[in-house]
């Protein structure tokens, strides 16, 4: 498994959620790459009596600084932690440079100030929300998969599927099933891959989803599963299940999309 997490040099560096990236990565015994990019762009400069070309070049000196900057505070915290690591530092903004750098990795970690399950609508790997106050133990504990039947829960399912073995105790939740037999569905494919899970199937009700899944996520060392089921920009504007259950908690959430 290829593991990466994403910094901006142009934003506060996020230490506590990058200790909690880099234990994560530990526990898993996988090196980690940082990819750091400025979060800059021209459009931010004005035009200086030097012209472009010197606007240009001193944007770029300033961004380098900030970025190695960056990848300094990296390395001392992979060295910490004992950690295996290498980086790659971006001149513009990760949210255009996704699509390119995605398909190199097959799970990113994602602190502030970037938002996993968008950079998960961006790309093509599975991604890792790490709050400042994410807590990550063994991670060896309580998986809890939020199962709907739809693409970006399967994609997030099949991302995670590595990783299962390792905990105890797998649990799904499927709330507001569109079919009888989804639950038994995700338990059959479940154990064709050799695990075994508890399946919960339940009705909201007056309950919203998203609490109904950031309850039983609530004692789990990881959530899954999928974003934003219909269109990112209508669930941004109006609420969704993804936005309500991306800020909540100290569960880590692994989403795909």
């Amino acid at each position: 498994m290829k593991l990466a997490v994403l910094l901006s040099a142009g934003h506060p560096f996020p230490e506590a959620a990058l200790n909690q990236a880099a234990k994560l990565a530990k526990t898993l015994d996988l090196p980690l790459t940082g990819i750091i990019s400025s979060e800059q762009g021209l459009d931010y400069y004005p035009m200086g009596e030097g012209g472009l070309i010197d606007v240009m070049q001193e944007k770029i000196e300033q961004d380098d600084k900030r970025i190695l900057d960056c990848v300094k505070r990296f390395q001392s915290i992979c060295r910490n932690h004992d950690l295996a690591q290498d980086w790659h530092g971006r001149h513009g903004f990760i949210r255009q440079e996704w699509a390119i750098l995605s398909p190199y990795f097959d799970l990113v970690m994602v602190p502030a100030p970037f938002s996993a399950p968008e950079i998960a609508n961006l790309g093509l790997s599975a991604t890792l929300q790490i709050q400042n106050d994410a807590l990550i133990n063994g991670f060896d504990q309580r998986c809890v998969i939020a199962w709907d039947g739809s693409l970006p829960a399967g994609r997030a399912l099949r991302a995670a599927l590595p990783l299962l073995p390792r905990f105890e105790q797998v649990d799904v939740i499927s709330v507001d099933a569109k079919t009888r037999s989804l639950p038994t569905d995700i338990g059959t494919y479940l154990a064709a891959n050799g695990i075994t899970a508890t399946i919960t199937s339940e009705f909201s009700g007056d309950d919203s989803v998203a609490d109904l899944i950031l309850e039983q996520a609530r004692h789990a060392d990881l959530l899954v599963m999928g974003a934003y089921g219909g269109s990112m920009m209508m669930e941004k504007l109006f609420g969704g299940v993804t936005e309500a259950v991306y800020s909540p908690g100290t569960t880590p959430v692994l989403y795909a999309h």
